[in-house]
Parts: C-alpha cells; structure tokens; sequence
C-alpha cells in the first residue's frame, strides 16, 4: 500500500516485497557510530590541512537553490558525486571532501554542528536547500527528511513516479533542526539518507543515476514554483 503525499502519515513508497521493506527501517546502525571528534567545522579545520586531509568544492551561482554533501570524500562515499549531479551547472554547490580513507570518519560533524563559514553563506544566500547523506539500514530506499515537510514529501513523491522508495517524514534520521546547515535557507531544505546499497547501484549505473537525479531536480523546480506561488 501506499500513503498519499497528501497524507499526513509516512510515505512508504513500495517498490520491493514487504519481507525486503520490514527491513528498511529496522534499527540498523546509522554510519554515525560514535560521536564525533571534532564539535565543529573550526575544530576539524585547525587540526587537518586543507588539499591534503580534506577539500572542498564550493560554487556560488547565484542561484535559489543550495545542494549540499557535507560527508563527502571517503566519509561517505558517493555522496559527493550525486550533489554534484544534482546540482549541475546551475544550483549552488557545496562539498565536504574527507581524504583519510579508512580513517575518513573522523573527518564527520554532524549536520547540526557544521558551520563553515562557506557553507553558511551558501546556505542563507539560498531559498531553498538540499542535502546528500548516507545511511545503513537495509535495502535500496531514501529517507527524506528536512524542516520542509512539504518539500520532502514533493521529493518524496517524485522519486516514486521515477521507481525509487522512499520514506517521508524520515522518522528515524529526521534532520529537521533549524541548526541543520541544510535547513539554514529561507524555505529551509530537504535532508535526503540513501542506503548504502542505493548509493552503489546509483554509482554503478548512469542510468539509475540519471532517473534518480533528474527526479530531483523535477521536485526541485515543482517546490521553487510552489514557492512563487505562496503555497510552501
């Protein structure tokens, strides 16, 4: 079965048997395993050199829209390569690059507490924002969260029509704090948790990549005409 957007309980979006789908939210770990080392983007910044340990890709379009991959590099990876396909040559982009391989994850701040100032004035100078994370429950599916509700289940709803499962709200993984560096725009964003098993196949396959990419920039342009029209 299948919640309507219009709904206000959880999206489930059904594209696998339900044996596969009781797993999808089933209390596997989040990659976020231990707290992290550094408490802020300061912090890890004066303890890392830049162009070594990590990087960042940071690009100004002028643009309504912010795309953000916070987590990027080897921390979690793929991350990097759908923000920046979604962003294309005209959002906003920003990337957090880690470059310690296995040891990438000391490089993670959680959403909340990362505030380089970079991506800060990406993120205020926008209307509108999107995250790329990764997360480790079971299956191929997205957790779509964020402050816009609406917007997510915009999203949430595109990614069906294209044949992807999601989830809206993201009940566990909610990222809904104004704190959040997505969240940080005008209309606030939208945090979207792919599994570990979606983000391979996205990175195997040009074709899914396409469909998934092309279904976010859909909702993205459907949210931005929403907003126009006083409706989010």
């Amino acid at each position: 079965m299948m919640v309507s957007p219009n709904n206000s309980y959880p999206i489930r979006l059904l594209l696998m048997s339900l044996v596969l789908l009781s797993g999808c939210g089933g209390g596997a770990a989040s990659l976020r395993l231990k707290p992290d080392i550094y408490p802020d983007y300061a912090a890890l910044s004066s303890a890392n050199a830049e162009g070594r340990d990590f990087s960042r890709e940071i690009y100004d379009r002028k643009s309504q829209v912010a795309i953000f991959a916070i987590h990027g590099g080897d921390i979690e990876r793929s991350t990097s390569r759908l923000a920046r396909a979604i962003a294309g040559s005209d959002f906003n982009l920003y990337i957090f690059n880690g470059w310690l391989g296995e040891d990438s994850r000391k490089l993670h701040v959680t959403a909340t507490h990362f505030d380089d100032p970079a991506a800060i004035a990406i993120s205020t100078a926008a209307l509108f924002g999107v995250s790329i994370h990764a997360q480790t429950d079971r299956g191929e599916w997205v957790c779509v969260g964020g402050a816009n509700a609406q917007a997510a289940r915009e999203i949430a709803s595109g990614l069906l029509s294209a044949g992807f499962e999601a989830e809206a709200p993201c009940a566990r993984l909610p990222g809904t704090s104004l704190k959040n560096i997505v969240n940080r725009p005008e209309k606030g964003g939208v945090q979207l948790e792919l599994t570990l098993q979606l983000l391979e196949r996205l990175e195997n396959s040009p074709a899914d990549r396409t469909k998934f990419v092309n279904s976010i920039r859909g909702s993205i342009s459907a949210v931005l005409k929403k907003f126009k029209a006083g409706h989010n």
